[in-house]
């Protein structure tokens, strides 16, 4: 979200009148102090002032102030700023600037420190178009603002591997065409050489029927043949799409799949591609076929008769007006039909993931209900858009009809007159039939078309997403030892909210690094940012003196172990998924492995051993059965460094004690960072990180922070207390 918006030039010359300085930042907010709704106000910061102007003006400098923030309310915010210790507010908007008003309060705040050479960057996407101010659809360009050709170019770009299919398909079409042209001549000849005369006998009208028949039977060949192709070149489209949007899914980071609900990027991989199938089989491969066809027949037309072709050429402005006045609601048909289909997909998602809950609880039939009740609304939405169609298109074939009711009025008096033949007026009818064919599927193509596009928008709204994290070039591949440096560093899900900030830690090689606080206090993010599922906002992470960003992912990856606490199998085999971390692996690894993971005694007991297969989620296994499997998963790839993260909170005495064995096993010599509850589980470790208020507060072993009586001591006291209560 922009950040730094230019002003209007009356504004901008009240400001330069003020100062001399340029915004640093600016912002435009849609409520005034009082609440009403307003459309010029505008927010902002220089190096020495905050400024408002519009419909409001006020000026503070920038070192009056303390400290800035924004206060969230019920449907949207307020940014207040602390002077003299008391609290100012400055500005109010509405959940649409909301993010923009946190990035403003964190800009001012460091304005006010003297940190006049950061700048805050807000990487949350747009909800609102900026030019029309519209909702955008589920995507990052506005359907509405966006440029026609966009779409067409990226069809274009699609079908180039298959230029040469392409090829053959509009030369069977032109053929196909010529053919369909040239049969009238055949019949207008049979008609008035013969049929008006009198004059044939049964050998002219063999040869006749013999060469029409011979005729259609070249054009219904090249026809399938064409269909064939057509199909072919179809799904070859969606093929390439489906893995092309599965692989760029791969490589985007977990910031943007965090914020995308899996059943609309399910829909996009499937639905959106098999839309564009659809278009390319149906209509784009027809597209030049017809557009063909439509001259031809304009310019025979005109040169047979070129009254009769102005008659049946009448209607046809109108249609296309007609048309293009509803395109628009066209446009949005399709894109609400899409969202209530994407809602039906993440409940359905939702459900069956979480089913045994769903029957834990015995709320099979809320479910039911609520997902009719989605469901009723994509039915209401489809049945409302095809009540349209259905009035829509009728219309238009009415309109089409009129100009084929005018030729034969006109051409029956011209034959009734003598300036026409019978076989001339039938040759003109079968052309305007041919006509209103291709003006028909034309009437018909606004609805396949935007159908298509906005599918096309779907899909490249996650093709054109640049993944965060990256190999740089000439990235680092070495064996990581397990040196980590973790450097001031500041980091937030959404960019205006850090949950760490300037944290700083060092650990040693072979160290066991225990990570307590309350829940939400970021230990969970800080081992995701040791990973580099995330990247920094501020800081440095450093691995054996190397930043985190100059590794090779792939090779720096291959050297961490992970067991987390929702122990995550996919559906397979326990072979297959102890195997996963190293395909490479051999069997004997993977038997060392699962004993040192405590796991080879009760694999050896499934049905089939290790290739038992253990349904999704390895919901045929116990908790303790997955998460020693998991340890086998992490132990194969000899890991450097080590992440727990609650990997015992939800199990047994005995499923924990013998887990617990095969952490001691599998924590030595390695980099170890465990998170645990239970901090009885953590007395071992070689230091302990207390992590509260966004950064390490206590750091030292498990008696040095009991003798401290700090944060870590009341949390072993309350754990005690507990512990003793329940027995």
């Amino acid at each position: 979200m922009e950040l730094n918006l230019k002003l209007p030039n009356e504004l901008r010359q009240r400001l330069a009148n003020k100062t001399a300085a340029e915004p640093i930042y600016c912002i435009k907010t849609d409520l005034s102090l009082t609440g009403n709704y307003t459309d010029r106000l505008y927010i902002g910061a220089t190096e020495k002032e905050i400024f408002i102007l519009g419909e409001e003006e006020k000026f503070i400098p920038i070192s009056s102030v303390q400290s800035a923030s924004c206060i969230n309310l019920v449907n949207g915010g307020i940014l207040t700023v602390s002077i003299d210790g008391e609290e100012i507010m400055l500005a109010r908007c509405s959940m649409t600037h909301i993010s923009r008003f946190f990035c403003l309060a964190k800009g001012i705040k460091w304005l006010s420190e003297g940190k006049t050479d950061k700048r805050v960057v807000n990487t949350e996407r747009e909800k609102y178009c900026k030019k029309c101010g519209r909702v955008l659809p589920g995507t990052s360009h506005c359907p509405k603002c966006d440029k026609e050709h966009r779409n067409f170019n990226r069809l274009i770009n699609i079908c180039k591997p298959h230029a040469a299919t392409l090829v053959v398909i509009v030369a069977l079409m032109l053929f196909g065409s010529a053919i369909d042209l040239s049969v009238q001549f055949v019949l207008r000849y049979f008609v008035d050489g013969y049929l008006v005369t009198g004059k044939g006998t049964a050998l002219n009208v063999l040869v006749v029927f013999a060469v029409y028949f011979g005729i259609t039977l070249v054009s219904a060949i090249g026809y399938l043949y064409r269909t064939y192709l057509c199909n072919k070149l179809g799904i070859g489209v969606s093929y390439r799409l489906r893995a092309q949007l599965n692989n760029h899914i791969q490589k985007l980071s977990l910031s943007f799949l965090d914020k995308r609900n899996p059943g609309a990027v399910i829909e996009r991989v499937m639905n959106d591609t098999n839309h564009v199938r659809g278009f390319i089989c149906d209509c784009f491969c027809n597209m030049f076929g017809m557009l063909v066809t439509l001259v031809s027949l304009a310019v025979l037309m005109l040169v047979l008769n070129w009254k009769l072709a102005l008659a049946a050429f009448a209607f046809a402005p109108l249609i296309i007006i007609f048309a293009r006045t509803f395109w628009p609601k066209i446009r949005r048909i399709f894109h609400n039909q899409h969202r209530r289909s994407d809602r039906i997909h993440n409940k359905l998602q939702d459900v069956l993931s979480g089913i045994r809950i769903v029957k834990t609880y015995g709320k099979e039939k809320e479910e039911v209900e609520e997902f009719c009740k989605l469901n009723d609304k994509l039915a209401d939405v489809q049945r409302s858009n095809e009540t349209f169609f259905a009035i829509f298109f009728p219309f238009l074939s009415l309109l089409l009809a009129f100009g084929s009711y005018l030729i034969t009025y006109l051409g029956g008096m011209g034959v009734l007159e003598g300036s026409m033949t019978v076989g001339e007026l039938m040759q003109f009818i079968s052309y305007a039939g041919m006509l209103l064919g291709p003006l028909s599927w034309m009437s018909f193509l606004p609805r396949r078309i935007i159908n298509m596009t906005t599918s096309l928008e779907r899909i490249y709204d996650i093709l054109d997403e640049v993944p965060g994290i990256i190999n740089k070039e000439n990235a680092l591949k070495k064996e990581i030892e397990g040196n980590i440096e973790i450097n001031n560093i500041t980091f937030g899900y959404n960019s205006y909210e850090p949950v760490l900030e300037n944290l700083s830690l060092k650990v040693k090689k072979g160290e066991m690094i225990g990570l307590v606080g309350s829940s939400g206090c970021g230990k969970s993010t800080l081992i995701n940012l040791i990973m580099r599922l995330y990247d920094t906002d501020e800081g440095e992470i450093l691995i054996d003196g190397n930043n985190i960003k100059d590794l090779d992912l792939a090779s720096y990856h291959s050297s961490i172990g992970v067991v987390l606490q929702e122990t995550f199998l996919f559906a397979g085999t326990v072979l297959d998924n102890i195997r996963f971390a190293n395909p490479s692996a051999s069997m004997l690894d993977i038997i060392k492995a699962a004993k040192s993971a405590n796991a080879h005694e009760f694999i050896c007991k499934l049905p089939d051993g290790y290739n038992t297969y253990i349904g999704e989620k390895g919901h045929m296994l116990s908790g303790g059965e997955k998460q020693r499997i998991a340890i086998a998963r992490a132990i194969l790839t000899n890991p450097k460094i080590l992440i727990l993260d609650e990997a015992t909170s939800a199990l047994d005495t005995e499923s924990e004690y013998q887990i617990q064995e095969a952490f001691e096993r599998l924590r030595k010599g390695r980099t170890t960072f465990a998170i645990a509850h239970r901090l009885s589980t953590l007395r071992n470790a070689d230091r302990i990180a207390v992590i509260n208020d966004k950064k390490v507060e206590e750091l030292g072993t498990h008696n040095e922070l009991l003798q401290l009586k700090g944060i870590y001591y009341g949390l072993v006291m309350a754990q005690l207390e507990m512990n003793k209560n329940k027995e």
